[in-house]
C-alpha cells in the first residue's frame, strides 16, 4: 500500500463504555471505511486498543473488521495494562479505565499519513464531508460542527442537538443547521465584541460576556473532531499528556493550533455523534472539572498574550518510549 494521505486516531477498547460500544465502534469504523474508499482517499484507520478487558473478547474478535486493502488499511495499536497502570501510579492522573489522550497521542505518534484526523470511535463521517477532506491544506486545521443522534441516522427525528462553535442548540432536521449557523454567528460576534464597550453597556444594564474563548475559537466537542498536518501535530506535542483529567485537553489543542499560526477551517458538512451514556457529566459543580477549566483559560489566556502556542508533553510524547503491540487487519 503506498504512503495514506489521511490517518484516522480513535481509541477504546473492549468493553461496553456508554452502553453498546461495540455496535457504536462497528458502526464508526465500517462507515469511515467505506466512505474513504468511496471518496478514493488513501487512507489508513487506527484504532488504539487501549488497557484492554484481559477477560472479554480480544479486541480482533470484537466485532467484525473491515479488511485492509490497497486502499484503506486497518490497524489496532494495542496499549497494555501494565503500561496504564505505570501511566496512573503517581496519582497525577485519574485512574479511569481510557486515558483517552494518551492513547490517541500513541496512535499520532505511529500514524503514516500526511495529515492525522484525531476522533473519537463513535462518529459517522457523511460521504459529503469525506469528499471535503480531497483538498486538505497545511497552514490550517480543521473543525466540523458535531450533531447527536440515536437510533437511525435516517430517521431525522432521531436527531437531538448541534454543536457549533461557542453554543448549542436543539434540533430535529438538518435542514435547520444553514439558520443556526446565521444565529451563531451574530451570538459569537456579539460575545467578542461587549468587552471592548463594557463601560457603555454597564451604563444602561445590559449584560456583558466575558467567555469569548468558546466564541473566537471552535472548541465545542473538539474532541470528536480536530485535523492537522503530520508536521503540525508533531510541533506541538499532541494533545496535552499531562492533565489528571480528560477535560478541555480538546479544546485546549485547538488555541494551540490557531497560535501555532495554523487558520481556523470549519468544514461544511458536520459530523455525527451517536448518543450514548457517559462516565460524568461535565455540566454538574465538580471541583476537579472547574480546576480543569480553569487551567484551559489560563493557558489560553497565555497564549493569546505571547501569540504563541505552548507545548506540554516533551519529546517522548505518544509514549515514543514503549513498543506497543501493533496489528494489522
Amino acid at each position: 500500500m503506498k504512503k495514506p494521505v489521511l490517518s484516522l486516531v480513535l481509541t477504546g477498547r473492549n468493553d461496553n463504555y456508554g452502553g453498546d460500544f461495540r455496535n457504536r465502534l462497528h458502526h464508526c469504523i465500517s462507515n469511515a471505511h467505506k466512505q474513504l474508499k468511496n471518496a478514493g482517499i488513501m487512507a489508513e484507520i487506527i484504532f488504539v486498543n487501549y488497557n484492554p478487558v484481559e477477560n472479554n473478547e480480544p479486541v480482533e474478535r470484537f466485532l467484525e473488521w473491515p479488511e485492509s486493502d490497497g486502499q484503506v488499511s486497518i490497524r489496532i495499536i494495542t496499549i497494555p495494562n501494565s503500561i496504564h497502570q505505570s501511566l496512573v501510579a503517581d496519582g497525577l492522573r485519574k485512574d479511569v479505565p481510557v486515558l483517552e489522550y494518551l492513547g490517541k497521542n500513541a496512535g499520532i505518534r505511529r500514524a503514516k499519513g500526511e495529515f492525522i484526523l484525531s476522533m473519537n470511535p463513535d462518529i459517522i463521517l457523511t460521504k459529503s464531508l469525506v469528499n471535503e477532506l480531497k483538498q486538505l491544506k497545511r497552514d490550517s486545521y480543521y473543525r466540523a460542527n458535531r450533531v447527536d443522534f440515536s437510533g437511525d441516522l435516517n430517521n431525522k427525528h432521531l436527531l437531538k442537538r448541534v454543536f457549533l462553535k461557542g453554543h448549542d442548540y436543539p434540533m430535529s432536521d438538518v435542514n435547520e443547521i444553514p439558520a443556526l449557523l446565521r444565529k451563531n454567528k451574530f451570538r459569537n460576534a456579539w460575545k467578542v465584541f461587549t468587552p471592548k464597550i463594557s463601560w457603555l453597556l454597564n451604563m444602561i444594564s445590559v449584560p456583558v460576556y466575558y467567555d469569548q474563548l468558546g466564541n473566537r475559537f471552535h472548541c465545542n466537542v473538539s474532541g470528536d473532531f480536530i485535523l492537522m498536518h503530520r508536521d503540525c501535530w508533531f510541533e506541538l506535542e499532541a494533545h496535552n499528556e499531562n492533565t489528571p483529567i480528560s477535560l478541555h485537553v480538546d479544546a485546549l489543542m485547538v488555541v494551540q493550533a490557531t497560535h501555532l499560526g495554523l487558520k481556523e477551517k470549519v468544514l461544511n458538512h458536520p459530523i455525527f455523534h451517536q448518543e450514548h451514556e457517559r462516565r460524568y457529566d461535565a455540566t454538574k459543580v465538580n471541583p476537579e472539572f472547574e480546576k480543569a477549566y480553569r487551567f484551559f483559560e489560563e493557558q489560553s489566556a497565555l497564549m493569546i498574550q505571547q501569540q504563541k502556542a505552548e507545548k506540554y508533553n516533551g519529546a517522548h510524547w505518544g509514549l515514543a518510549k514503549f513498543d506497543l503491540p501493533e496489528m494489522n487487519l
